[in-house]
C-alpha cells in the first residue's frame, strides 16, 4: 500500500468527549473466569469458583487472540436463553479487551447530539445513527498485532455492503461517517485487514479515494468503566 495521508480521512464527530472521559459504566459485579473452551460464536464454556458454566458471548469475530483455553476472561450476570453469564472482556497483552458489542452504540451516542436517529434503513441495509445531514455506522475492533489495530477479524459481506451505502449516500449529498471503536488502547493507527478480508479492504480504500471520512476511537476498561483514551489515525503504511 502506498503512504497515505490520514489526516484527510479522519472525520470529527459532533461532541469531543474529553480523553479519559468514562462512556460506560459496568453496574453489575466483574467475576475472573477462564476459558474451557468456545462452543460456538456465541457460546463458551468457563471455569469460575471452580465449576464450568455457559457464558454468552456477544462477539461474532473468531477472536482466535482472545477466547482460547486458558485464556483469563471477565464475566457478569446476565439474563440469557442458555447462560446466566455474560463475556465482558479478555485478556491481552496486559489489559483488557472489551468484547460485549451490545455496548458500541451506547458509547458511540456519548459523542453525538441529543438529535439522532438509530438503525435508519438504506438500500438493504440499516445504518447505526443519523444527524443532521450525516449518516455514521459503527464497527467495533478488537484485534491489535504490533500496535496495528484491524478490523475485521474475519470475513464480513455486511461491512462490505454498509461502505457501499455509505458511499452512495455520498453520492447523493450526505456526510458519511465510518466510525471504529478500538476497544483496547494498544494501538497507534488502523488499517483494514487485508490478510483476512481482501474485498473489505479494497471497498474500505474506494470509499476513502471517494471521501468518506473514517473516525478510529481507542478504549481502556479500568475497574468497571471504559475510557475513552484516544483517537488515532490510519496508518500510513502497511507494515506487515
Amino acid at each position: 500500500m502506498n503512504e497515505r495521508d490520514s489526516r484527510n480521512q479522519i472525520g470529527d464527530l459532533p461532541f469531543r468527549v474529553k480523553e479519559g472521559f468514562s462512556v460506560y459504566e459496568f453496574i453489575e459485579q466483574l467475576y475472573e473466569a477462564h476459558v474451557v473452551e468456545r462452543i460456538n460464536r456465541f457460546l463458551v464454556k468457563v471455569t469460575f469458583n471452580g465449576k464450568e458454566f455457559l457464558a454468552h458471548l456477544h462477539d461474532p469475530g473468531r477472536l482466535k487472540d482472545l477466547i482460547y483455553p486458558g485464556n483469563l476472561v471477565l464475566i457478569r450476570e446476565t439474563k440469557g436463553y442458555k447462560t446466566k453469564f455474560s463475556i465482558t472482556a479478555a485478556y491481552s497483552n496486559s489489559r483488557f479487551v472489551v468484547l460485549d458489542s451490545r455496548l458500541h452504540n451506547i458509547i458511540v451516542s456519548k459523542f453525538l447530539p441529543e438529535a439522532y436517529e438509530k438503525e435508519i434503513k438504506v438500500g438493504n441495509s440499516r445504518i447505526d445513527f443519523k444527524y443532521d445531514n450525516t449518516y455514521l455506522e459503527v464497527k467495533g475492533c478488537t484485534l491489535v498485532e504490533n500496535e496495528i489495530a484491524y478490523f475485521p477479524d474475519a470475513p464480513t459481506e455486511r461491512g462490505r455492503r454498509h461502505l457501499k451505502e455509505l458511499r452512495e449516500l455520498m453520492k447523493k449529498g450526505f456526510n458519511s461517517i465510518l466510525l471504529i471503536l478500538v476497544m483496547r488502547d494498544d494501538a497507534k493507527c488502523f488499517l483494514p485487514n487485508e490478510k483476512t478480508d481482501p474485498k473489505f479492504s479494497i471497498e474500505f480504500w474506494n470509499s476513502i479515494n471517494e471521501g468518506l471520512n473514517v473516525n478510529i476511537k481507542t478504549f481502556k476498561l479500568v475497574g468497571n468503566k471504559i475510557i475513552y483514551v484516544r483517537d488515532i489515525p490510519l496508518c500510513k503504511t502497511n507494515l506487515t
